[in-house]
């Protein structure tokens, strides 16, 4: 029912809407859905802000939103309520979990994700923000010394029951290095077909997509997802390509030349790092490769400045060989519904990888 609530937010904020019209995806609880019909990944975009305390970064450039943690609580709390009516399959996040990767802030981002740690799967990806920053510079990635590993070390998903599935029989062969949490991958059954999801360090190094060409071709029966921090620019359909971060690794450009698109098994790739994005292109073998970039904390309207909890919905649709892309806040409790934060993707789900 259209009620005096929706006619306000339409007239006060025309991009920002809440109609279950136009969001068919959010009541799945309200419609005659069985969860055999569809299932969701979610994607938590940079939440560098919401963990950022110690420096007060945040403050230099909005200095009236104060201690945001509680957006990045509310966030993870929002997929565990929703679980089941959603069918969320896993959580991924896309990097920059930190914005200056002190202890505090690890925490803030360590207590969030306890939320679902024995409910929800979730990949994490390391961002800029996530390693190597200078209290003199007061910028990142002066080198990939991090605390990454320290909080989220592969033994909380390996030793974590909620994870058996998700792993084959030598766990240890999912991550690049012993120890380390920068590159690894997880296994994922959903909608009748097989999964593989493979998250990369930022600016990965040439060393990482060679171990990242190994594992893909070494299960090529897999959909492949692909997540990296910064991949796009925030230039329509633009990969990246040179940067000012003194750590040396691949631009988005020579990712997609020298991992992406050798493979026929990826279908996505998932970043964060700079606004919304997208873009589609095929790969040598003639496969279609979606590409979609969603970062909230840096943005272009004042409404969700500096954040606001706003998240990805992507809804799997087998029979309809759809990815349907929602944008939505649990914080504010609306969605974004422009082009850009809403649309959906032509993809087959039906037989084998092709």
């Amino acid at each position: 029912m259209f009620t005096i609530r929706h006619l306000l937010i339409l007239l006060l904020f025309p991009s920002v809407h809440t109609t279950a019209e136009e969001n068919p995806a959010t009541p799945v609880d309200e419609r005659s859905e069985q969860a055999s019909d569809f299932f969701s990944l979610i994607v938590l975009p940079d939440t560098q802000g919401y963990a950022d305390t110690r420096h007060m970064e945040t403050q230099k450039h909005w200095p009236d939103i104060g201690d945001q943690r509680a957006c990045f609580f509310k966030q993870t709390a929002w997929i565990k309520t929703n679980k089941e009516k959603m069918n969320i399959s896993m959580t991924i996040h896309v990097g920059d979990i930190t914005q200056t990767e002190y202890d505090e802030e690890w925490q803030i981002a360590d207590t969030a994700f306890r939320t679902i740690d024995n409910h929800v799967p979730y990949i994490l990806c390391s961002g800029n923000h996530d390693m190597g920053y200078s209290r003199k510079t007061r910028k990142t990635s002066h080198s990939r010394s991090s605390h990454f590993s320290s909080y989220f070390p592969p033994s909380r998903f390996t030793k974590n029951p909620l994870y058996h599935s998700h792993f084959g029989q030598q766990k240890n062969l999912h991550f690049r290095k012993e120890g380390e949490i920068e590159n690894y991958f997880l296994f994922l059954k959903a909608g009748g077909m097989k999964f593989l999801v493979l998250t990369l360090e930022f600016k990965p190094r040439d060393e990482t997509l060679a171990w990242a060409n190994k594992v893909i071709s070494g299960h090529s029966d897999c959909r492949t997802i692909v997540v990296t921090h910064s991949y796009l620019t925030s230039k329509q359909g633009q990969r990246s390509t040179s940067d000012h971060y003194p750590v040396k690794g691949n631009s988005g450009r020579t990712i997609w030349e020298k991992f992406v698109s050798q493979h026929k098994n990826i279908f996505l790739v998932l970043s964060g790092h700079a606004l919304e994005n997208r873009l589609t292109s095929r790969g040598k073998h003639g496969n279609v490769v979606h590409q979609i970039q969603a970062d909230y904390w840096y943005f272009d309207l004042p409404k969700i400045k500096a954040g606001s909890g706003f998240l990805r919905i992507l809804t799997f649709r087998p029979a309809k060989n759809t990815i349907e892309v929602q944008t939505y806040s649990p914080v504010l409790d609306e969605f974004l519904v422009r082009p850009k934060s809403k649309f959906s993707l032509d993809y087959s789900m039906s037989g084998q990888v092709k």
